[in-house]
């Protein structure tokens, strides 16, 4: 009993300090800091991934995209990877506290404390952290298991969304197979707010008007945005990613929470802060790096597409519009505006004309009056409660059919956006204009025009950016601008008996057409230009008629008044009878009708044939009248993608 009555108050005052140990072992700072310096851990890439580190412009320095002050504990923290280590070790040690965030550093920045932990051979709280449980909680909620990309298409209609998106899916380890809806999604974007349309938006989001924030979201709602509201494909991509790997990324997100980052729309957008979270979780990979001047989503996932081992097999999601589409067109023509009629309240469900229907078509008439009106009540909410209940109805009446729906899933398209073609274009031809052969040289950065390979882009949908078209007279030896499109946009959207979209084009830049060739004695100058106007389609994928209304402004010194305003109308056929042809047959004109006098009309046939992903030669044969000479035009050479 005496031997108890010595040893008991001693294993007291050892458990007591086995279960403090974590808040009382004192730790040398200063050794610490130096043994971060011997093994030059701020210069790791580890290190500033965690940070948003990279180049200066002129590459003589860093600086990182991070613009939120409390993100940097140090005060040159921003520019200073070492400062902020050495400041970070501190702030571990002596226990920071964060006001921002209402907790300490050690339980804010997760992933730069385990990177310590693991670097300088560190017992796992010695930094401390033993008591996060707000993180353990929000970890627990997201029991991540796998990380995927997901890549909703382009939407021409849309600024902000004409070169498509990107943002990562959190798949649990709780979720069922099939069920990833109920996953988190992991979204970059523009903080906005309610400015996020219209011009205003567009032109601040390329001039660095607003901050960019990570979020996360249910995925079933990023789905419902997409897919369900805005119409747009969706992609999913599993990432091969280690354990160890997709906890990194899953805490450094934790970290995320309220950073603001600089953000502008070709550059410092969600495609590269998505590239950004991939190097925290494996730094090698080194994405960001190819990604100065602009990164496109498209190109950012035939970049990871490029690393072996990184990216699975795709999954595809159509839209709404997608689906409607596809079950509408195994429907003859009088069941879809039977299922049109019934949507719109306009037949009742006794009707002779759907009762007489065989119990299979009936279900399929019904089922696309219901997904019809689902359709247009969220493209336009303003009549939700009457909609609402008229669906759930034509639900009920759905219902009464025991047979299960006959239509066939909709098949994924054959190519996916990872094999798609890349979207800087470099061109060379030979051009006969006038009795003259010279050489022309065009280089586009982005991104996808109607003649391009169309494999892996929304069909219909044309975006071409910073189009730039020279020309060099092999005479005279002198190389000349002949356009630069600023901005080139065609959405070609068909119509049908229940989708009635407008279709529209806009075309803006310099060119030196029309000047001396429409309008008599002006000089061959560069001047501004201002061309489109809203049109119908109608067709498939394979073969598109369409026609617009054009309206046309020019300003060039060379013209008497300094402008010219026309108007007008363009028809044409778009077709692609195999997958390495396109055609495109065109017809126009334009009359000026202010300003200087002229008119201008034209007829063009051009034909692209892939010789590959990401080669093809592109012909244009075309004739032009205009009020000083007629004429033909061709033009024959390479286009090579990068």
């Amino acid at each position: 009993m005496m031997r108890w009555a010595v040893l008991a108050p001693l294993l007291v005052f050892v458990w007591g300090v086995v279960q403090a140990a974590p808040d009382r072992l004192p730790v040398d700072l200063a050794a610490l800091q130096a043994h971060a310096a011997e093994q030059n851990l701020a210069d790791s890439p580890q290190w500033q991934a965690l940070l948003h580190y990279e180049r200066d412009w002129l590459g003589e320095g860093l600086h990182s995209t991070v613009v939120t002050d409390w993100f940097f504990l140090a005060p040159d923290g921003r520019r200073d990877p070492a400062a902020e280590l050495n400041a970070t070790l501190a702030a571990f040690v002596n226990g920071r506290y964060i006001e921002d965030r209402e907790r300490s550093a050690a339980c804010t920045f997760i992933a730069r404390r385990r990177f310590l932990v693991a670097r300088l051979g560190l017992d796992e709280y010695a930094l401390g952290g033993e008591h996060c449980e707000k993180y353990q909680r929000w970890r627990e909620a997201l029991a991540p298991r796998q990380i995927s990309l997901i890549f909703p298409t382009a939407f021409p209609n849309s600024p902000s969304s004409m070169f498509g998106h990107t943002l990562l899916r959190i798949d649990s380890s709780r979720r069922a197979r099939n069920t990833e809806l109920l996953s988190y999604a992991v979204n970059f974007a523009a903080a906005a707010g309610d400015d996020a349309h219209g011009l205003a938006f567009a032109w601040k989001g390329l001039t660095g008007g607003y901050a960019g924030i990570f979020g996360l979201f249910p995925y079933y709602e990023k789905v419902k945005q997409y897919a369900w509201i805005e119409h747009r494909d969706v992609w999913a991509y599993p990432l091969q990613l280690s354990d160890a790997e997709t906890d990194r990324l899953v805490d450094h997100l934790w970290e995320m929470d309220g950073v603001r980052f600089a953000y502008f729309f070709l550059t410092k957008n969600c495609s590269y802060q998505l590239l950004s979270l991939l190097e925290v979780a494996r730094p090698e990979l080194a994405l960001t790096e190819q990604y100065s001047w602009y990164a496109i989503p498209a190109d950012t996932i035939r970049t990871i597409a490029d690393v072996p081992g990184l990216m699975g097999a795709p999954r595809f999601r159509p839209s709404l519009e997608t689906t409607l589409r596809w079950q509408a067109d195994q429907l003859d023509a009088q069941q879809r505006q039977l299922a049109r009629e019934i949507a719109a309240d306009e037949v009742a469900f006794d009707d002779p004309r759907l009762t007489g229907l065989s119990p299979d078509a009936r279900a399929e008439v019904l089922e696309v009056a219901h997904d019809y009106l689902y359709y247009r009540l969220q493209s336009d909410p303003a009549n939700a409660p009457a909609d609402a209940d008229h669906a759930n109805a034509i639900l009920m009446a759905r219902s009464r059919i025991a047979r299960p729906s006959s239509f066939a899933p909709v098949p994924a398209p054959m190519t996916s956006p990872d094999q798609a073609h890349r979207t800087l274009r470099v061109a060379t031809s030979a051009i006969y204009e006038g009795d003259d052969l010279s050489l022309g040289l065009r280089i586009r950065p982005a991104y996808h025009d109607l003649l391009d390979n169309p494999g892996g882009y929304t069909r219909g949908a044309q975006v071409n950016f910073l189009d730039l078209g020279l020309r060099v007279d092999p005479g005279e030896g002198e190389l000349r601008i002949d356009d630069l499109t600023v901005l080139n946009i065609m959405s070609l959207l068909p119509r049908n008996d229940l989708f009635k979209p407008i279709s529209f084009q806009l075309d803006t830049g310099l060119r030196r057409r029309p000047s001396a060739n429409v309008f008599d004695n002006v000089d061959n100058n560069l001047g501004y230009y201002l061309q489109g106007g809203p049109g119908l389609a109608w067709g498939s994928d394979d073969a598109l008629a369409y026609v617009f209304g054009l309206g046309s402004m020019d300003a060039n010194s060379a013209l008497s008044p300094g402008y010219a305003l026309g108007t007008g109308a363009s028809a044409g056929v778009l077709l692609h009878p195999a997958r390495w042809l396109q055609l495109k047959a065109e017809t126009g004109a334009l009359e000026y009708v202010a300003g200087d006098d002229g008119y201008y009309r034209w007829a063009r046939l051009t034909q692209q044939f892939n010789l590959g992903r990401d080669l093809g030669l592109r012909s244009e044969f075309g004739w032009e009248n205009t009020a000083v000479d007629s004429g033909l035009r061709a033009t024959i050479g390479l286009q090579a993608y990068f």
